[in-house]
């Protein structure tokens, strides 16, 4: 349960938004939500990784079905979003639940990562973009979903939950690079304790033993909530032995970065987040963010064979404003300071505007 203790009814109080469940019978429900989206970019000295810098569109919609029997649950995520694949459509998630009488739950299936702080649909995030991303490139270091069987426990103040996977980082759907080869497994463990006077803390990792090579991910986070105030802070840590996001991604930067046959594999990376919330009245909220990520990957560019580091510092003001409980209006301007630094061959900075209008519509 991604960010359960501290977070369970945090956005609904910062912004009286929530999801409303369509129930059809004792055993069958649906929820679901339609995101659209207009964005503006202006990044100097960067390459353009996006086809227009103005776009509108719908970003995504999800339907996720919802089924009760009691002690066993199911929930099976329907979703359309342009860049997930060819088509479009991807079966998020698809598992079944086995709920026991101690607290404690076994799922096997397809579902999502139990670390990191954001979460990954748009209706549980606090401004529209997410922490680690610039103009579509997702420097994250941190899986999002996996297949697996998992063991998670629950109390007032606690959670526990252990992953066994076939992998943390989708070679398919996933951002990041991964193995190359098949992987072997993937282990991810998650706790979290409540302080019960507002403050929360949160600790897990994710290996991965593959193929070829091995990966690993460390998230912790704190949470504190007082009256109409949210604060988070985050730090991440990742060792990626195959490549992760910025060497997946060097091959589409290089030509405007000016390097010939750029490619790399080992990637290092270090992350944080401070972000506060603050609910000014029943219907809107105000979110102030700081998000910094540095990528180190050993890699070859021009012939030349060493380190190449991406740094990137993104600052984030973000408005919500709950016309109903379904309807929501984001508005978000964001202002990224970044570096790329080639060992020995000096670097190039870049900054620029990243500017967001969404309305989200939930069922």
């Amino acid at each position: 349960m991604k960010n359960k203790i501290a977070l369970a009814s945090a956005f609904l109080a910062a912004a009286s938004f929530s999801t409303a469940e369509i129930v059809i019978n004792d055993f069958l429900s649906f929820e679901g939500f339609v995101d659209s989206s207009y964005t503006h970019t202006d990044l100097n000295k960067f390459v353009d990784l996006s086809e227009n810098e103005n776009s509108f569109g719908v970003d995504q919609v999800e339907i996720s079905w919802l089924f009760d029997f009691d002690t066993v649950t199911a929930q099976i995520d329907l979703q359309y979003e342009g860049d997930s694949n060819d088509d479009g459509e991807l079966v998020e998630q698809a598992f079944v639940t086995y709920h026991l009488d101690n607290g404690g739950a076994i799922t096997a299936g397809r579902y999502a990562s139990m670390i990191g702080f954001e979460a990954f649909e748009p209706t549980g995030l606090y401004q529209y973009s997410t922490a680690y991303d610039v103009q579509g490139l997702d420097l994250s270091v941190l899986p999002e979903y996996a297949q697996g069987v998992k063991y998670t426990h629950e109390s007032d103040a606690t959670f526990f939950g252990i992953s066994i996977q076939d992998e943390a980082y989708d070679l398919g759907a996933n951002r990041l690079g991964g193995n190359e080869g098949d992987s072997s497994h993937a282990v991810e463990v998650a706790g979290a304790f409540d302080m019960g006077n507002g403050l929360a803390f949160f600790l897990g990792g994710v290996y991965e033993d593959g193929e070829d090579a091995n990966s690993t991910a460390i998230n912790a986070y704190t949470t504190f909530e007082t009256g109409a105030w949210i604060f988070a802070a985050e730090v991440n840590y990742g060792d990626l032995e195959n490549g992760g996001p910025f060497a997946s991604a060097l091959a589409d930067l290089a030509d405007d970065l000016g390097l010939d046959d750029a490619s790399a594999d080992n990637e290092e990376v270090l992350q944080f987040l401070l972000m506060a919330n603050f609910a000014y009245s029943d219907q809107a909220s105000v979110t102030g963010r700081f998000t910094y990520s540095d990528n180190q990957v050993d890699g070859e560019a021009d012939g030349f064979t060493g380190e190449l580091e991406m740094k990137i510092a993104k600052y984030t003001a973000a408005h919500n404003y709950a016309f109903t409980d379904n309807l929501l209006l984001v508005t978000e301007l964001s202002y990224v300071d970044g570096e790329i630094k080639v060992e020995g061959e000096g670097s190039d900075r870049f900054d620029g505007l990243q500017a967001a209008v969404e309305l989200l519509f939930t069922f």
